[in-house]
């Protein structure tokens, strides 16, 4: 994207306000520090003047770096697992590796866009406020997280639990 927006002469803040977001969002886009939804994504797409292929293959490998980063950081946390449950752990981790990915993002878009949306069915109805989608994703993508640490934390051997259910969630 970087690369696509410098050779247009543009600065973060003037690509960002054609892109209808503010430029600090922009910029933690750019940076992979946030993955934008798919709809922001095809407005950057098409201001870039690239497919939407384009983008998210890089995208996507941003990603799965930022998700390993967290697998590992998540085996250095329950590296006293017993042999015996290191398998199941492993899957474990590497859901939980992802969703923390995921929440991470979901909860940038929800800052950046709040969390609620004007809605209506047809033009003649009278637009309403709504939980935008990403905010109830969120919600279940947490809860499904919060389940598979406390699978992890079953799993080791004594230690407080509290504890390291703080670290894992990142309190």
């Amino acid at each position: 994207m970087k690369e696509k927006r410098t050779a247009m002469a543009l600065t973060q803040q003037e690509f960002s306000r054609r892109c209808g977001i503010s430029s600090s969002y922009y910029s933690s886009i750019e940076n992979g520090r946030n993955s934008p939804s798919l709809e922001l994504l095809t407005t950057i797409a098409k201001q870039l003047g690239v497919s939407l292929v384009y983008l998210l293959d890089d995208k996507v490998e941003e990603t799965e770096k930022r998700v390993s980063k967290e697998i590992e950081r998540l085996n250095g946390l329950f590296k006293d697992l017993p042999r015996a449950q290191i398998q199941l752990a492993e899957g474990l981790i590497i859901q939980a590796a992802r969703l923390r990915i995921l929440l991470d993002d979901n909860w940038k878009d929800i800052l950046e866009n709040g969390e609620y949306e004007k809605f209506s069915q047809s033009e003649n109805q009278i637009p309403y406020d709504r939980k935008r989608p990403i905010v109830e994703n969120y919600d279940n993508r947490d809860k499904t997280y919060q389940s598979i640490i406390h699978q992890l934390n079953g799993m080791l051997p004594g230690g407080s639990v509290r504890d390291k259910k703080s670290r894992l969630l990142g309190r």
